[in-house]
């Protein structure tokens, strides 16, 4: 049993409208994402209650890969550049899951390297090695809190570490986007860019049903 909140939100419906998915598979759904510091920024997250994408049962990872793809190729269209980043924790209640302790990949339109404006962020000692979902569900069963990120798309890699502290590469966003003070999601929800990647979304949904019929775009 859990007392996650999107864990109640997502089957029984959602009158937020950042809870609402704009896109869901058999086992994932595309939310908006709270606190968005640049327009287009969603989140890939499973249905079902898992703490990280570490802790994904391998039956999972083609679908999740799909649903990958289809959203970052409609950001792309839309943004351009895009990064996808996961705070991976081993376990609730830590920092680093940036108080939503239900596994959430971030998808990002981003125009600059991430990982560079990162680094003054890290822990000295902090290194990176090349990562799928694999090396995430390794550093999970390992016990460790990881830090996941991909850019160019495909281009994965991990970093663990028990020291990496809460909304890391959301710090990173806000200090390199010109405002460092609005990387808590909680304290700015940053609702014109969250209703302006709704309405964005929503006006390609038709095309995503016509080549994936297999998914569902919200009306």
């Amino acid at each position: 049993m859990t007392n996650c909140r999107l864990c109640f939100d997502l089957p029984h419906g959602s009158k937020k409208v950042w809870n609402v998915p704009l896109l869901e598979s058999p086992n994932f759904v595309a939310l908006p994402s709270l606190g968005a510091l640049v327009e287009g920024w969603l989140l890939l997250m499973p249905k079902r209650h898992f703490i990280c994408m570490g802790a994904l049962p391998p039956s999972f990872a083609a679908e999740l890969m799909e649903m990958k793809y289809i959203l970052c190729s409609i950001l792309q269209e839309y943004y351009g550049q895009i990064s996808v980043f996961e705070h991976g924790p081993s376990r609730s209640n830590l920092g680093i899951g940036c108080g939503v302790d239900h596994a959430h990949l971030h998808i990002v339109p981003l125009a600059f390297d991430l990982l560079a404006a990162a680094t003054s962020f890290l822990p000295e000692d902090v290194l990176w090695s090349k990562a799928g979902l694999e090396q995430c569900q390794a550093a999970f069963h390992r016990g460790e809190d990881y830090l996941y990120l991909e850019q160019p798309i495909g281009i994965g890699r991990i970093a663990t570490h028990n020291g990496f502290g809460s909304q890391l590469l959301r710090r990173a966003i806000a200090t390199r986007v010109g405002a460092p003070n609005e990387f808590n999601w909680r304290e700015d929800p940053q609702l014109p860019k969250v209703l302006a990647t709704i309405d964005k979304f929503r006006s390609w949904g038709g095309g995503v049903y016509a080549c994936k019929n297999r998914l569902k775009v919200a009306a």
